[in-house]
């Protein structure tokens, strides 16, 4: 994908003498840096999964042997609770 960003140029050039003293280019650098927050958004999308996960698995209810979910029926009871 191709994108259009506004920088200012003295960050530009700031930012791309530095990435080709260390060997890599400007346009390099940023993917590095939108890879790295990627990696970043996905773990901690993953922990609070897995927190989420913990909790439901903490948390277990048990129905009664038989029990059906009613959307109807539940959806009434929990009607008449806000009556």
């Amino acid at each position: 994908m191709s994108i259009t960003l506004s920088i200012p140029p003295a960050i530009v050039q700031e930012v791309r003498e530095w990435a080709e003293a260390n060997g890599t280019s400007l346009n390099q650098y940023v993917r590095d840096c939108l890879a790295a927050k990627a990696a970043e958004i996905e773990q901690q999308r993953s922990a609070r999964a897995d927190r989420f996960l913990a909790f439901a698995r903490a948390n277990l209810a048990h129905a009664p042997k038989g029990w059906r979910f009613n959307r109807q029926r539940d959806g009434e009871r929990n009607l008449e609770a806000f009556g």
